[in-house]
């Protein structure tokens, strides 16, 4: 097990009250304590990274990040989150996606990417895993997050959509860890830890959560790094660095 796997409830910083899901405020924290391993002041680009809600946890951090997305009404928002918290010399936004990287970000000047829940489906991962690999530092890090789809299947049979279910859960296209883990070793990534979010917290009624976060925070942080989780996780987090050569 390595520093990155080790990563728990022992690790967590303080962070008051936040305006956002338990399992969200897992992964900003866990997400902020991996960096912290690597260094301070990394240089982060957070893509597809909407309104800034992980970009603000990791500047606030100490980190420069620049969030690029397609979205102009996204940018937005992140600009002004960033001018909220004041936080604009550490958090700037461009518009821009996969296709674009190469014209914002020069190789090999980035420390970390953020790539948390821009793809659903196999096509177009391997071309952003490799866009990204570009201008990535020598042994930078990659934090991806994709919904999975058992918890997906679950959610349609519960609301009584049969159909639905059936047509994701043998949908070949979508994907899950295991097609995640194929992609990131065929383009070279070294998977360094893996973490389950919303493994306990997304499945607590709100009813249930009400007046007890900090018993449901700890309670998901140690659950995330259960193996047992990975794949019926609401959503998965894996962090991986670059060898600097694609597999064949």
């Amino acid at each position: 097990m390595n520093e990155f796997q080790q990563v728990g409830s022992g690790n967590r910083r303080s962070t008051g009250r936040r305006r956002r899901s338990t399992a969200q405020q897992w992964l900003n924290e866990l997400l902020v304590t991996q960096l912290d391993l690597r260094g301070s002041g990394l240089n982060v680009v957070d893509l597809g990274g909407g309104t800034g809600g992980i970009a603000a946890a990791l500047a606030e951090a100490g980190h420069t990040v620049l969030v690029i997305d397609p979205s102009p009404d996204a940018l937005a928002a992140t600009q002004r989150r960033a001018a909220e918290r004041e936080l604009s010399d550490r958090m700037t936004a461009v518009q821009g996606d996969t296709g674009t990287l190469a014209e914002i970000v020069p190789p090999g000047s980035v420390d970390v990417f953020t790539f948390h829940r821009v793809l659903d489906r196999r096509e177009g991962t391997a071309e952003a895993l490799a866009a990204m690999a570009t201008t990535l530092k020598p042994g930078g890090l990659l934090s991806i997050v994709i919904n999975q789809r058992l918890p997906w299947v679950w959610q349609q049979a519960e609301a009584g959509n049969f159909d639905v279910a059936r047509e994701i859960l043998q949908d070949g296209g979508l994907l899950d860890r295991p097609v995640l883990l194929d992609l990131l070793a065929a383009g070279g990534w070294e998977v360094l830890a893996e973490h389950g979010v919303g493994v306990i917290a997304d499945q607590v009624p709100e009813a249930a959560a009400e007046g007890h976060s900090d018993e449901l925070l700890e309670l998901e942080a140690a659950a995330a790094g259960n193996s047992a989780y990975l794949e019926s996780a609401t959503r998965l987090h894996v962090l991986a660095t670059h060898s600097g050569a694609a597999a064949d």
